[in-house]
């Protein structure tokens, strides 16, 4: 028997619709991005997404946000629902997202509620014996049984193994940081052939060591053997934080210096300067995500 679906938690509209549009609401973001890719952005992991074929539609994605970025980074660059709206903005199509702030307890209706679904990253660890995080194991479990479409990123993609019987644990290695390449293992529905990769923001101590019975290795790093898996054609997780921008991630690496260790973040911000493929990666998500 699949996981019970926890149920409403919230007393707001459940469709996007009748909810404010503006990011300004804290609930709710849309971003229409212009029908060109921007920023000399080239076409998707070989061109195998058609972001065309939406062009004038609106793609609704729940983000099941699990932190606050907080503070005065929040101040400067947004939050998560304001970091992943400018994520897809980067691409040609139109996105519709509506938070559920899951570690306050507000979790969607049922699977069909949205389009998509993405879980965010958070500080906490997906081992914790936190409510919400067994919640939200069990959201996991009933979007995998309804074959909802779901991208988890950094704690989102731990989520995603731990739920369906993988393994997380800290990583021996210490502290993720800094722009990594993630190669491809393998030509796959949602990579390039053999040998292609992409680069984007990581940062994270916990990582995925073993997959679940149906998780298939989609890209490595060599500190993190698990930096994308997929589960069947309709879930992904993404270890590496393709919503985090070459300043913010500056931003968060030198808030951290204490915990990182002075040699561990000159490594990091040296690597800042090699630019990332988040844009790319963004129409990878939206393949999955937009059905």
């Amino acid at each position: 028997m699949g996981a019970v679906w926890p149920g409403p938690r919230r007393d707001a509209n459940r469709c996007p619709e009748a909810r404010p549009p503006a990011l300004s609401s804290a609930r709710h973001a849309r971003a229409h991005a212009s029908s060109t890719y921007r920023d000399g952005l080239r076409p998707p992991f070989g061109g195998t997404c058609s972001p065309t074929r939406r062009r004038g539609l609106i793609v609704r994605l729940g983000l099941l946000r699990c932190d606050e970025v907080g503070g005065d980074r929040e101040s400067r660059f947004g939050g998560y629902l304001k970091l992943f709206a400018d994520l897809f903005a980067k691409v040609d199509t139109g996105v519709d997202i509506t938070d559920y702030d899951v570690a306050g307890g507000v979790l969607p209706a049922d699977p069909g509620e949205q389009d998509g679904w993405l879980i965010s990253g958070a500080r906490a660890s997906v081992v914790d014996d936190e409510p919400w995080i067994t919640d939200l194991l069990g959201v996991v479990r009933e979007l995998d049984r309804t074959g909802s479409p779901t991208v988890g990123v950094c704690f989102g993609h731990q989520l995603l193994a731990l739920a369906l019987g993988g393994e997380v644990r800290q990583a021996d290695n210490g502290w993720g940081i800094g722009v990594r390449r993630a190669e491809f293992t393998g030509p796959g529905p949602w990579s390039t052939p053999l040998g292609g990769g992409f680069a984007i923001v990581y940062s994270h101590m916990d990582q995925v060591t073993a997959l679940p019975d149906r998780g298939r290795l989609v890209a490595t790093t060599g500190h993190c053997p698990v930096a994308a898996f997929r589960v069947d054609d309709h879930m992904l997780g993404i270890q590496g934080h393709p919503e985090f921008s070459i300043p913010f991630a500056d931003d968060l690496y030198r808030s951290r210096a204490a915990r990182f260790g002075d040699e561990r973040l000159e490594e990091a911000l040296q690597t800042l300067g090699n630019g990332t493929d988040r844009g790319e990666v963004a129409a990878w998500m939206l393949q999955i995500l937009g059905g």
